[in-house]
């Protein structure tokens, strides 16, 4: 894969700054940011998605110092990854809050805006600019706790599942965007149609990861699009009795149904919106990550349909 092949030196680059500074922290923090981070390069796909994004990204901009800029804006990357993944954990089990760990996240947290006060100066639009998306991603982690843990009972807000909100948690993908759009001074169209991108693929992002991991979401009884609509399908043909379903029980209705396929078309339309929204703006390696993400989502729905059709027959005959 070109996109990542032609940056194993940027990405060996970004991990040893990272590392190095964790390394300086005092024990126990570095020693448990250390454990995080290495268990985190291990467990999360995508990971070195996330760090070459503003290197793929700068391709775009005409700004002074570009590598030197795109090296330290994915630092900002990986530290917000970072913070993103511990005050999730935090949310998930409140009881069991580590309080070096909840350091670690403010750690990392402060090294996100130190990059872009030291790149970006004090502006105060910028200030703003940043705040509202601190306080979108905020608003999105909030209404996913409390609106989308399932208990027992599909609520309205779940049968109306808002997977658009959902993608406004990758806020670390969106500060990059932002501290390029005020180096360079963009125009307001240039900043409409890289917000648009990073919506698009943050939700096609999205739908495709709560398809892949629907198990592991129903069993901690996070709700997703695909689980709502898998959910209201048993209860409304009364499959099931309300809030009894287990793991097989959903599996049967995504076997009976079409939801996953109908929800990686969802996934595939948005990663098309994302492609189309950058198409003037000659970003080769964007673009070529983006149409094999599109390829990959294709070639998913193809597989979920032909494995769906085949055990259809098996039960039918």
């Amino acid at each position: 894969m070109i996109f990542f092949e032609d940056f194993s030196n940027e990405i060996n680059l970004v991990l040893n700054d990272v590392n190095s500074f964790i390394e300086s922290l005092e024990k126990p923090i570095s020693d448990l940011g250390t454990s995080f981070l290495d268990k985190f390069k291990i467990s999360m796909k995508g990971f070195n998605t996330f760090l070459l994004f503003p290197y793929w990204l700068s391709e775009g901009f005409d700004i002074k110092d570009k590598e030197d800029v795109s090296r330290k804006l994915s630092n900002l990357d990986i530290y917000g990854i970072m913070h993103l993944r511990i005050i999730d954990d935090i949310l998930d089990n409140p009881e069991k809050i580590d309080r070096n760990l909840l350091l670690l996240s403010n750690i990392c947290e402060f090294k996100m805006y130190e990059i872009c006060f030291n790149l970006i100066g004090k502006n105060e639009s910028f200030m703003k600019d940043l705040e509202d998306i601190l306080t979108s991603f905020s608003n999105a982690i909030l209404f996913e706790k409390k609106q989308y843990q399932y208990l027992g009972i599909l609520t309205e807000e779940m049968k109306n599942y808002n997977y658009e909100l959902m993608a406004r948690k990758a806020f670390h993908l969106r500060i990059p965007i932002l501290s390029y759009l005020y180096l360079e001074e963009s125009s307001e169209k240039k900043r409409n149609d890289f917000f648009s991108m990073i919506e698009y693929w943050g939700t096609s992002m999205q739908l495709f990861n709560d398809v892949l991991g629907w198990k592991d979401d129903f069993t901690s009884g996070q709700m997703t699009y695909p689980l709502a609509k898998a959910i209201q399908h048993l209860e409304e043909e009364n499959l099931v009795d309300k809030g009894k379903e287990d793991v097989m029980d959903i599996a049967a209705a995504f076997i009976e149904t079409n939801i996953l396929e109908n929800t990686l078309e969802i996934s595939l339309k948005y990663q098309k919106m994302a492609i189309d929204s950058i198409r003037t703006y000659n970003l080769y390696y964007l673009t070529k990550f983006f149409e094999d993400a599109s390829d990959k989502i294709s070639s998913s729905i193809d597989k979920f349909k032909d494995k769906r059709n085949s055990l259809l027959k098996e039960i039918l005959n």
